[in-house]
This record gives structure tokens, C-alpha cells and sequence, in this order.
């Protein structure tokens, strides 16, 4: 990384480490117990992984944070061992770890400090979001979740209402707005009470949100004039120390929405990855970046026109398939009213030759014709296999490019095609269904094997 790109980062996220704490601390082993093999199951079930023993333990003090809220819990080590999860039961903080530690043993506790930081950016930067809905909106927060690792690093937050495209960039610029003020993020600890089950609360002068029923001790989590939220994550001291704020996508979800945002050094990692490709899309089109919606849509006009004038050319190549088709079946017609000898063989009708991989190739033999078209989808391939099984007294089977093998869709007048899927199940690997006229799916063998099973069938 260049000293500008250093300087640009440091610039914007001054703050290193995690709020003044250590990121390493010796603390004893105070209980150890080892999973069954049904916990271990479980285990990995829920969170993958493979371990011939895992072991959980209780330690002197509260030093990783637990999953819990969204949030996932610290990433770390103890004794030089991949922390591999912290959990809270019961007000005890329990943590997994593949070795076997004695109780009693004072042991060197670790914890990414840019993971926590990263999670602390993004959690502080949903609070400001979800406070601006809040007070916009008559819309609640119905989840939320975190991944700030690994290649694609994002949260997501669900809303019982939807936003127009508009309101989204609103709600990102008032975001962004707030991280520049660089206000203050209080906690706040009110003492144990009585189960609320309302998703707002007041307390005597503070006013917050919950997402669920609360008892006891509650920490808010407080941005003056923006958000107050009961919340048990990790958090920045001030807005100002996030940086910078993005919504990465928008969806419907249930009855409401789900947005994928990110904030922080990793959003300011995603921004400028997107520009660097913004960058050189622009630089292959000869344009400057402000103009790739014009540039982009130009290019799209005219790759539908190419696609429509290929279309037309395929069309036409069916078309004339077609009448030959036609042409010859009318000849072996007329044939055998002329007075051909019952005796005599009649003409083959031969069609083609083995299919190759190029846009157009068909081969078939009386009674089946198969159609090899690179570049139509299974739509395509159903209105041109529809026509022509109305038009020829013959079976079709029109083929698609694959990643792997083909894609398949099979028609008739007379034969019944699931009678054929099964024969193609049992020769071709044939994955698929459909009625008796027309069947659809997939083969994952290759041009080879579809050529001899023809030769077969022919």
C-alpha cells in the first residue's frame, strides 16, 4: 500500500485497537468441561468445522465478547488455541476450544482487536441508521446481522416496511451526516426491572428502543438526538471514528425489506475496490466514469441488437430445416403412392451429421431430430421445440449449452417424451420432468457420449 493510501486511511479511522482495553491479557482457568460427542454434533452442525474433541471454559474474568444481538462474539486465542466460540449462559461466559487446558492454569487470552473494531464501526453505524428510520418511519427493526470476515463482509438489517430509492439515499447521506458531527456514544445502564415486552420504552427521561422483551439491568446504547436502543454489542465512543457509511443492496424480504450495508475501514476497502472497477470499466469504453449509465446503456443497445439479428439468422436456419424436413417427407410420401414395392426399403430420412459445438448443429434420422443451439436458454428452447413438434410427425429434442453437459427439452405429437426421459435417465444421466408432449432438464454428459447415444437410438 502506497504512503497516500496509508495516510488516507489513518485519516479516516484513527482509531486503533479497541477504545484504550488490551488486546491481550493472562487470566486463570477457573472450570473446564468437555463436550459429549452428541454436543460436538451439535456443535459442528451449527457451526461447522470437524473436531475429534472440543472442551469449553470458564475464565476469570469477561474478556471476549459472546455472541449475542446480531453480533458475532470475538475472534482470538487462549493458550496460543483458536478461540473457536463464546457463548453467555446463565451470566457466565463459556469459551470452546479444541485443547485440553487444566483448571487452575493462568493462560495468555487474545482477541483481534480489528475484528472487534470493525464489528464496533458496523454496529455503531446500524444504531445511527435504524434511529434516522425510527424517526422517519413508522417502521420497526426485525433483524439484524453481522459478518465483518472474510471476503465478503456485510450487515444486514430487516425492516417490517419497504423504502423507495429515494429514501435510501436520504437515509445513507443522513447517515454519513451524523459521522461527520463526530457525536458522542454513551452507554447507559439502567437498573433491573419487570419484563417490557414494548418495542419502545421510557425510563423515567430516557426513551429507547428494544427489539425484544427486557428484565433486569439494561445497557442503552445512546446517540444524542439520533438513537437510544437497548443493546449489549460493542460500540465506538463517537460517530466520527466510523468513517464513512454505504448500503450495499435492497430486497424485499417477507413483509418488509432487507438491506446489506457496511461501514468502516472494510466500507472504505469496498468503496474503493468499486471504484478501481468503475475505473477501468470506464478506461475499456474510452469514456470518463461520470458517463457509464450512458456508455453502459449504449453498449446494451447494441449487444440486443446483435442478439436479435443472431436470433433472426437462427430462425431463418429452423425455418429452412423445417421445410426441408417437410420437403422430404412429402417426397417418401409420394413415393409410396406412385407404386413403391412395399418390399423395397423406403428412403431414410437423414438429417444432419454428429452435433459439434457451434451455434446451430442438428442430426437425427426418421422418427427423432436432435437440435443442438448454443446460445438459447430453456424459454427459447421450449417455444422452438413447442413449434416444431406441432408442425413435424417427428420427436424433438433441442439442446442447450451448459456450464456442464446440456440443458434438455424434449417434444411429440404421438410419443409419449417421459418414456424417453427415462431412456435418456438411464443412458445420459437425464435430470428432468414434464408431461407427455414435453419434458424438460438437464444431462451432464458431453458431446461424445449425447453423439453415440443417438447412433443408438437412430
Amino acid at each position: 500500500m502506497s504512503n497516500e493510501e496509508n495516510m488516507i486511511k489513518e485519516a479516516l479511522y484513527y482509531q486503533r485497537g479497541n477504545s484504550g482495553e488490551e488486546a491481550e491479557k493472562e487470566l486463570l482457568v477457573l472450570e473446564r468441561r468437555e463436550l459429549t460427542e452428541k454436543e460436538i454434533e451439535e456443535f459442528v452442525k451449527k457451526w461447522g468445522g470437524s473436531y475429534s474433541s472440543l472442551f469449553c471454559y470458564r475464565l476469570s474474568e469477561s474478556f471476549f465478547y459472546p455472541e449475542g444481538g446480531g453480533q458475532p462474539c470475538d475472534r482470538g486465542s487462549i493458550a496460543g488455541a483458536e478461540l473457536l466460540f463464546v457463548e453467555e449462559n446463565e451470566g457466565e461466559l463459556w469459551h470452546y476450544l479444541e485443547v485440553d487446558l487444566p483448571e487452575g492454569e493462568k493462560v495468555l487470552c487474545k482477541f483481534d482487536a480489528d475484528f472487534r473494531r470493525w464489528q464496533s464501526e458496523n454496529h455503531s453505524a446500524e444504531h445511527i441508521f435504524s434511529g434516522l428510520v425510527t424517526g422517519r418511519f413508522p417502521y420497526k427493526n426485525s433483524g439484524f446481522h453481522m459478518e465483518c470476515f472474510g471476503e465478503n463482509p456485510h450487515m444486514t438489517v430487516d425492516f417490517d416496511g419497504e423504502f423507495s430509492e429515494k429514501e435510501l439515499e436520504e437515509l445513507e447521506q443522513g447517515v454519513n451526516a451524523v459521522i461527520r458531527k463526530n457525536l458522542p456514544i454513551r452507554e447507559i445502564y439502567l437498573e433491573g426491572e419487570e419484563e417490557n415486552t414494548s418495542s419502545e420504552r421510557k425510563d423515567g427521561n430516557i426513551s429507547f428502543r428494544q427489539k425484544k422483551a427486557l428484565e433486569g439491568d439494561i445497557r442503552i446504547i445512546e446517540i444524542p438526538e439520533v438513537d437510544s436502543c437497548a443493546c449489549c454489542g460493542t460500540h465506538l465512543s463517537f460517530t466520527g471514528e466510523i468513517g464513512v457509511f454505504t448500503i450495499l443492496s435492497y430486497e424485499k424480504h417477507r413483509k418488509g425489506c432487507r438491506l446489506t450495508m457496511l461501514a468502516g475501514e472494510l466500507a472504505f476497502l469496498a468503496l474503493e475496490k468499486k471504484l478501481k472497477l468503475l475505473s477501468g470499466f470506464a478506461q475499456s469504453l474510452s469514456r470518463p466514469w461520470t458517463e457509464i449509465p450512458e456508455a453502459f446503456q449504449s453498449l446494451q443497445e447494441r449487444i440486443f441488437a446483435k442478439e436479435e439479428e443472431k436470433r433472426e439468422i437462427l430462425e431463418a436456419g429452423i425455418s429452412l430445416l423445417e421445410e426441408k424436413i417437410l420437403k422430404e417427407l412429402e417426397e417418401k410420401r409420394k413415393g409410396i403412392e406412385d407404386g413403391e414395392k412395399p418390399e423395397r426399403p423406403a428412403k431414410a430420412l437423414f438429417l444432419g451429421s454428429p452435433l459439434k459445438d457451434s451455434c446451430f448443429s442438428y442430426y437425427g434420422k426418421n422418427q427423432y431430430l436432435f437440435l443442438y443451439l448454443s446460445d438459447l436458454g430453456v424459454k427459447d428452447l421450449q417455444k422452438i421445440c413447442d413449434r416444431l413438434r406441432r408442425s413435424l410427425p417427428l420427436s424433438l429434442i433441442c439442446l442447450g449449452k451448459k456450464e456442464e453437459g446440456f440443458s434438455v427439452v424434449a417434444g411429440s405429437r404421438e410419443e409419449d417424451m417421459r418414456a424417453f426421459g427415462k431412456l435418456m435417465g438411464e443412458k445420459l444421466s437425464f435430470r428432468g420432468g414434464g408431461q407427455k408432449e414435453m419434458i424438460q432438464g438437464s444431462s451432464v454428459k458431453g458431446f461424445e457420449e449425447m453423439n453415440a447415444f443417438i447412433e443408438r437410438i437412430l
